[in-house]
């Protein structure tokens, strides 16, 4: 194809400066053919700019529907200089659209030949490697502690023995079935450094040879997926390990995206048999499987349904049928015998990937190392993302030292605190691990760590109780883009203003829906009026709701041709079913005059009917409960025979922990405080976290206020968000009104909240009335004082 254009030999001479992208060496094929095609385009157009490409895409009219995506400079430097295969098809299709018009030239033409080069090139080169090609170290699977090796030892091979345990079955039914040509999915759930990893790298070993794996990591994991998934070949397995990355994505539409793509993979006849295996820990499994409230929003429905039966528990412990085996293969594999000999309550794959070491080096870590991990551990506890930057985690840490450590830190005491925190711990990585991009990555501007999984765990457990300090919250503004979840955390800790700066600062940097995210805060601090110029500088970026509700504001406000305007606004972005409901509700509210009906095509149809609960699976015992033994135990309850009810009562806890709650109950209601109490113990211990709070009210209700909250506590710190609440409400009960602000403070720094609109009820309480309106409007200042109000120097 001709690119030549008048003044050619001008741009020859541009293209002849130092800031030339190299063309990349690629085998001779289809991709060879969709690269020299890309070239040739950015050599005719002069060799523009990163920045140049990028802006002339961008510049687009809207109605362009010949360039249907917009590749970052990343992006755009990736196509043309690096041998590997574009991602979208797409962003090849934009930059040689705009590389062609440049020169003047045919650009339509020039689109079908890169579309169609690109597809040629994806097929010959299907999505990832021959299984036999991979390294499990390359697919995340931890390293295994190292040990001194005896003489019969297996030490010297990568990863230690394999021993099988229960979910190893369930992989291996599934793995039988893709190899006989049946789509499958198997998700495993399990903390950190359980085996989840290895127990699906040891699974596919069993898959006949031909098939590939493929693991979307590349720019980032939610979007390769989404760029990908269409294009994966039968005989495939989908490696989707630490799942939450794909599915519980700070933007919640990508997530339900990428777990729409993998229930049509799995579906597609045209495309079996495929194997998608994924790990995930609890607390993200616990979320994304959450029912949604009766009529509110579902914001993980495709997540739902696609995990719902695929699942399968990896426990932290080897029971003892594994431990038997364990013993067997210790004998020739020294580090499985130095596990076994140190591990407690058989936590085995935790003390192979080094986890003891890890915690025992932090806890005895310097001053300047301490610092550094504490800050990533609550940062990422605040909803950071993975990589952290150098200088954010310098300005963060500085608020972790006591006056003293930061008088006795030596010159160079930053540069020992990073090599002592990047140090690996016997063969597995540190507590900081520096993450250098790989080939093709865009590079970041400085350094960026990862703390290890196993300390996150451990900081989110050890920490929850904790106040994040202002310097964390300073550094996020000041050094990272923080997205959508450290905003929202700051806004669920009651820190308004923190919240509405890092959501402007998003919005400043193109994120629409920041914006509207910005409007939020506002908005749900009453401030309307500041919160609709934020929905309208959303809605006119193109985003729907914000349109929508920037719309319902502006009616609430009597302003109907405005709203109606925003409404329709909503619905022609794309909300149109709700926009127009929205709209019929407006126009016949009153005795509305104005224009407007004739854009609607609004049928007649109520909304009712529109929302139908099962309000039958509520309030009752539902299918978690069911049990024949616990429905003889309440018979022998209501007969009197109680002794023999909470027999049937504890045989049917043994597998479920949760079902301790009914003998708790029968024992309380006899006043036997002390058992039921203990009930609730091994219910809290055995893994219901909601045992605690109940075992709280028990005590309280007998005014044992001081066990009471010891409960409580005990319920805060396995993860029960409200149970800080719960000891400010009996505080309150008891008139100490004082303590109970301190508490419900306490358990907003925790991110609960609620604990904001108690904390103002509280002070209401006390007559404090114009501390109550400053709090709801303007949140808590960094230092834990009630904020002074904000917004002349903060708003548009």
């Amino acid at each position: 194809m001709d690119f030549s254009r008048p003044g050619e030999n001008a741009s020859k001479e541009r293209a002849g400066t130092s800031r030339l992208i190299p063309r990349p060496v690629v085998p001779m094929g289809p991709l060879r053919e969709l690269k020299d095609l890309v070239y040739e385009a950015y050599l005719a157009a002069g060799a523009p700019t990163l920045n140049e490409m990028a802006a002339a895409i961008a510049g687009l009219a809207p109605d362009d529907n010949s360039v249907k995506a917009a590749p970052s400079r990343d992006t755009i430097q990736r196509i043309i200089r690096t041998p590997a295969m574009p991602a979208r098809q797409g962003d090849v299709v934009a930059l040689v659209t705009v590389l062609t018009r440049m020169v003047g030239g045919e650009a339509d033409q020039a689109a079908q030949l890169a579309a169609r080069l690109w597809l040629d090139a994806r097929l010959e080169r299907p999505l990832g490697q021959p299984i036999c090609e991979l390294d499990p170290i390359d697919l995340e699977v931890h390293r295994a502690i190292q040990v001194e090796e005896g003489p019969r030892s297996t030490g010297s091979t990568p990863l230690p023995e394999y021993v099988s345990r229960p979910h190893d079955r369930v992989l291996r039914q599934a793995v039988g079935k893709a190899a006989a040509g049946q789509s499958q999915l198997v998700m495993l759930v399990g903390g950190s450094s359980t085996g989840k990893t290895r127990a699906c790298w040891e699974a596919i070993q069993e898959l006949p040879a031909g098939w590939r794996l493929w693991h979307p990591i590349d720019p980032e994991r939610p979007g390769a997926a989404l760029a990908s998934l269409a294009h994966v070949a039968p005989r495939t397995v989908v490696w989707i390990n630490e799942s939450h990355h794909y599915l519980f994505t700070p933007d919640r539409s990508v997530g339900e995206q990428v777990a729409a793509g993998l229930r049509e993979l799995l579906r597609d006849p045209a495309r079996d048999p495929v194997l998608v295996l994924g790990t995930i820990w609890p607390e993200y499994r616990n979320k994304l499987m959450a029912e949604p409230v009766p009529g509110g929003p579902d914001p993980h429905a495709q997540a739902r349904v696609l995990l719902a039966g695929h699942e399968a528990i990896v426990p932290a412990a080897f029971d003892d049928a594994a431990m038997h085996e364990l013993a067997a293969l210790a004998r020739t594999d020294p580090r499985l015998a130095y596990a076994r000999a140190r591990a407690e309550e058989g936590h085995i794959t935790q003390y192979l990937a080094g986890a003891p070491e890890l915690l025992a080096r932090f806890e005895a870590s310097p001053p300047g190392a301490r610092t550094l991990v504490l800050a990533a551990m609550d940062a990422r506890r605040a909803g950071h993302g993975l990589d952290m930057p150098h200088a954010f985690l310098v300005s963060a840490s500085d608020g972790y030292f006591t006056d003293q450590e930061w008088d006795h830190l030596e010159e160079d005491w930053l540069e020992e605190a990073f090599a002592y925190a990047a140090q690996p711990v016997r063969g597995a990585r540190g507590m900081l691990t520096r993450r250098r991009p790989r080939r093709g990555e865009p590079a970041a501007e400085g350094p960026v760590y990862r703390l290890a999984d196993y300390l996150e765990q451990h900081g989110r457990q050890t920490r929850r109780l904790q106040r994040i300090p202002p310097s964390l919250w300073e550094a996020a503004l000041r050094h990272t883009p923080s997205g959508p979840a450290m905003a929202r955390f700051a806004r669920s800790c009651g820190l308004l203003r923190t919240a509405f700066q890092l959501e402007r600062r998003e919005a400043a940097s193109g994120h629409n829906e920041a914006a509207r995210r910005a409007g939020d805060v506002l908005r749900r601090a009453g401030r309307e009026k500041e919160a609709l110029l934020w929905y309208q500088k959303a809605a006119e970026a193109g985003d729907p709701e914000a349109a929508l509700v920037a719309g319902q504001l502006l009616w609430q406000h009597n302003r109907l041709e405005e709203a109606l305007n925003s409404f329709r606004r909503a619905a022609e972005s794309g909300l149109r079913e709700a926009a127009e409901d929205s709209a019929r509700r407006l126009v016949h509210s009153r005795a509305y005059t104005g224009p407007g009906r004739s854009w609607m095509r609004l049928s007649e149809k109520t909304a009712q009917g529109a929302v139908t609960v099962n309000w039958t699976t509520h309030g009752r015992r539902g299918d978690l409960w069911r049990d024949h033994r616990v429905e003889k135990a309440d018979e022998l309850r209501a007969q009197g025979k109680l002794e023999e009810a909470l027999a049937l009562y504890g045989t049917a806890a043994e597998g479920a922990p949760s079902r301790y709650r009914f003998g708790a109950a029968a024992l309380s209601s006899q006043g036997r405080v002390d058992e039921a109490v203990e009930w609730y113990r091994r219910g809290f211990e055995g893994g219901d976290i909601g045992a605690a709070w109940r075992a709280g009210r028990v005590l309280r209700e007998q005014g044992r206020d001081d066990e009471a909250i010891d409960w409580y506590q005990r319920g805060a710190y396995a993860g029960d968000s409200t149970a800080l609440q719960r000891v400010a409400y009996l505080m309150r009960e008891r008139g100490r009104l004082e303590e109970a602000v301190r508490w419900a403070q306490r358990s907003a720094a925790t991110g609960d909240e609620g604990a904001l609109h108690l904390t103002v009820a509280l002070l209401r309480l006390q007559g404090r009335d114009i501390e109550a309106a400053r709090l709801l409007a303007f949140g808590w200042d960094l230092d834990g004082s009630i904020a002074e109000p904000w917004g002349a120097e903060d708003t548009l």
